[in-house]
């Protein structure tokens, strides 16, 4: 069946104007904006460059176990004046020849006091501690993206309440004012009611600021605006541990930030080997060829193979060579100096953070059991005021006070939800509990492996 030009444009607008409403109705999530700040903040792109680098590395010392080949040829015209000229007929016992000369050698390395080994396993541990050092960057910026995200419902379910209430306030002061004009009551009361009133003005400016701030917050770490319609951030209580002694004993045994730590550490003592090795003989292998051809007057061809063991043992008489030695000895002291370091910190991470998770979890019930009184308050507050026992102000200033404790509730609630996410997040386990967790660099080469 064909369509009429009008009918077809007609389907087609509504067609259009359904997906636009799909669109719209979409709402973002916490997972989306820790997803998008773990796989799009420019510093996971530094940190994957540090990966790069350390594979890159440890190409070019895996390299020292090859043979290195060099080529080298020339050609072009000399003039030589040695014994062999001045005993031919030539003038003043010099002579002028044209020189053609190419050699190639190959060289490899037998034994380097163990110095190549040990510079290629430091590379792979840091391989793995660039891969564990990006982990702990997605870790911070999922919890950074968490928390900006958790603020942001919070700020902007606090403003809609304000928003609300501002109606029921503006009614009230509506409402005293024509008592007022009527001589039902007096301007001390209208007085009153307006301070409510310009004390909730402050309140909702004060909550526009801070959602303008939690928006510019998750623009900068997700790098996009967010959706006009946000989902409720889920609980991660169920996935906690009982205590902060089990979520410590669970870090220091796999948070990325402390391998990375332990990895470096573990570099650093073969780089102490590698120093070391450089007090012992090199011994490499050569095979070489060597062809010279110039004209008989000069000194004529020359042919020169070799198939040989070289040994050389330098050895700096100023000291260098035990001072890199002690340097790196140093470096290695510093690098497990920063593993217990490292360990404090995120120990102290999470005693902060189930600090905060127990008393906003206690601060919430508190507020809670406030609101239920509160709620009943104003239920008898009403019944007075129907049976004329109090005035519209007082119960303006109750139902008031009961908006007060419901915003104090709700701030609290995101509050003990923003440090179950910190607590995480502490641990090393905030990607892993939202199934977010990258994988460790498929490039990554063994740290122990034999070569």
């Amino acid at each position: 069946m064909i369509l009429s030009g009008r009918r077809s444009s007609y389907l087609l607008l509504c067609l259009l104007s359904g997906s636009v409403i799909a669109s719209n109705a979409h709402a973002g999530s916490l997972d989306d904006a820790v997803r998008a700040a773990m796989f799009e903040h420019p510093s996971v792109s530094a940190a994957k460059s540090d990966v790069d680098i350390a594979e890159q590395q440890r190409r070019e010392e895996y390299s020292g176990y090859f043979p290195e080949l060099s080529v080298s040829s020339s050609a072009g015209r000399i003039y030589g004046d040695n014994a062999t000229s001045r005993g031919l007929s030539v003038t003043r016992g010099a002579g002028y020849s044209w020189l053609g000369e190419g050699s190639a050698s190959v060289s490899q390395m037998i034994f380097d006091g163990r110095e190549t080994p040990s510079r290629v396993n430091a590379a792979d541990a840091r391989i793995t501690a660039a891969d564990n050092a990006l982990a702990d960057i997605r870790e911070s910026l999922a919890l950074r993206a968490a928390q900006t995200y958790i603020n942001l419902v919070r700020a902007k379910k606090g403003l809609t309440m304000i928003e609300e209430h501002n109606k029921i306030v503006t009614d009230y002061l509506g409402r005293i004012s024509d008592m007022v004009d009527e001589g039902a009551s007096d301007e001390a009361e209208l007085q009153q009611a307006r301070d409510i009133k310009i004390i909730l003005e402050g309140i909702k400016t004060d909550f526009e600021g801070q959602v303008a701030t939690a928006e510019a917050q998750y623009v900068e770490v997700t790098g996009k605006s967010p959706d006009d319609v946000l989902a409720e951030p889920p609980s991660r209580l169920d996935v906690l541990p009982k205590d902060a002694a089990q979520a410590i004993g669970a870090a220091k045994a796999e948070h990325p930030a402390i391998e990375a730590a332990k990895l470096a550490s573990k570099a650093a003592s073969y780089d102490v080997t590698a120093e070391q090795g450089t007090l012992y003989p090199d011994v490499t292998g050569e095979l070489s060829y060597l062809k010279s051809d110039k004209d008989d007057v000069i000194g004529g061809e020359l042919v020169d193979g070799r198939a040989l063991v070289r040994m050389n043992w330098n050895f700096a008489t100023g000291g260098e060579q035990l001072a890199r030695i002690k340097k790196t000895r140093y470096a290695h002291e510093q690098s497990r100096s920063r593993i217990a370091e490292m360990e404090r910190q995120i120990e102290r991470d999470i005693r902060m953070a189930y600090s905060e998770l127990e008393t906003s979890g206690r601060q919430v019930k508190l507020l809670k059991e406030r609101m239920a009184l509160n709620e009943k308050l104003f239920g008898t507050y009403q019944s007075q005021f129907e049976a004329a026992q109090v005035n519209l102000l007082q119960l303006m200033q109750s139902h008031n006070q009961l908006f007060n404790t419901k915003l104090e509730a709700i701030n609290g609630e995101y509050r003990n939800l923003g440090a179950q996410y910190a607590v995480l997040a502490g641990m090393g386990r905030l990607q892993k509990s939202l199934n977010l967790a990258a994988g460790p660099s498929a490039n990554a080469g063994p740290v122990n492996g034999a070569h």
